[in-house]
């Protein structure tokens, strides 16, 4: 006698025991820095760039084909060349804006002899109207006395009518072409004024930043033709955290010395001192103003100065790098880090304070020591498990 034997019950038990591998997240790698505490120094010296006085684009106000450019020598205006104020820098055809001022004198002159015509016209009518009153107030009176027929009283009463219309007629017809002189002689301005604009000037003793107009070529208001920079006076631009803005005010003098010119002592006076901090640097905006003798001081150099800092002893600070700050998510008007404990990346939201070099100083939101995310915390989220690595 064969037996069966039944194994399937047994695979099926063996398979509800069998555990199905479990799915680990891999950890994402980070490089993370501990929170600093920095002492702030009593001062410091700052680097500034020397920028012009003033700086203009200067174009053609009208249209045309250049004509001529100022030249030095055999060539045009360069890079670097000075020219002083009022020197004529180009020109553009006048012959088309003379035609214009001719036409416009012309109908000046027409308008002026239509109100000289309208003048004598309401002179005649004035005196013909004169006539037409006294010979209707004569007829009224004769009316009156029954000496004169209705019809005789109907002409002149018509005549008295007819010169009346006529008075006011000659009257517009004067107000009408005073109208016209004043608009002949705006045409005239306006032509003129074009005229002269075929001429570009130097507002100012100015160096030649850029020149963009050549001979020949059709120049007008879209396109600059040249960049002018005031040097005679310059300006130092540099950057300043809030603990030294607060100390800076208009006039204040300050010396400055350029590494390009060793052993010279330039001397300024701060003109602006900005509002609001930059929001990237978190630095203020400050400017000084110096004379540049002998035209030394060049647009782009280095300039070096030292300002004193706050009195006494600042606070340390915990100080994070720039690059491990990022927006609030919640929040993109605040600002987070990324803090990681236990291999697990935590958003944290801060408070900045002032900025020194390439660290930022958290004034709350995180401790000393704590290990912040300094490069891609952005890319982080909240609970994400993360690697350190070196």
């Amino acid at each position: 006698m064969k037996r069966t034997i039944i194994v399937l019950p047994l695979l099926l038990l063996a398979a509800c025991h069998r555990q199905e591998p479990e799915l680990q997240k891999s950890a994402t790698p980070v490089r993370v820095t501990a929170v600093d505490l920095y002492q702030r120094r009593a001062g410091g010296r700052y680097s500034a760039s020397i920028m012009p006085g003033r700086q203009v684009n200067l174009a053609f106000r009208v249209s045309g084909f250049v004509t001529a450019v100022h030249r030095i020598g055999t060539r045009g205006l360069e890079p670097g060349d000075i020219v002083s104020a009022g020197t004529v820098l180009a020109n553009i055809r006048e012959d088309d804006f003379r035609n214009s001022t001719a036409q416009a004198e012309s109908q000046l002159e027409a308008a002026r002899q239509a109100a000289q015509s309208a003048r004598a016209q309401f002179a005649q009518a004035v005196a013909s109207h004169e006539k037409a009153a006294a010979d209707f107030a004569r007829a009224a009176k004769l009316m009156e006395s029954q000496s004169l027929t209705g019809p005789e009283y109907d002409a002149a009463k018509a005549q008295f009518d007819v010169t009346s219309a006529q008075v006011d007629s000659a009257r517009a017809q004067i107000a009408s072409s005073s109208a016209q002189i004043h608009n002949a002689e705006a045409a005239i301005a306006s032509a003129r004024l074009n005229q002269a604009d075929t001429s570009l000037v130097a507002p100012f003793t100015a160096s030649v930043v850029q020149r963009s107009v050549e001979l020949g070529m059709m120049a007008g208001p879209s396109q600059p033709a040249y960049m002018l920079a005031d040097i005679q006076t310059v300006k130092a631009a540099f950057g300043v955290p809030d603990t030294i803005a607060v100390q800076l005010k208009a006039g204040t003098t300050i010396a400055t010395a350029v590494e390009a010119l060793p052993g010279r002592e330039f001397r300024g006076t701060v003109t602006t001192v900005a509002a609001v901090a930059d929001p990237d640097t978190r630095l203020f905006q400050v400017e000084i103003s110096m004379p540049n003798p002998g035209l030394a001081l060049k647009p782009g150099m280095i300039a070096s100065l030292t300002l004193a800092g706050p009195a006494g002893n600042a606070a340390a600070l915990p100080v994070v790098p720039v690059g491990a700050v990022v927006r609030d998510r919640e929040n993109p008007a605040s600002f987070a880090v990324m803090v990681v404990e236990n291999k697990v990346a935590k958003a944290r939201k801060v408070s900045l304070g002032p900025s020194f070099g390439d660290i930022l100083a958290v004034t709350s939101g995180v401790q000393p020591g704590e290990l912040v995310i300094r490069a891609g915390a952005s890319m982080i989220t909240n609970g994400q498990i993360v690697e350190v690595i070196p």
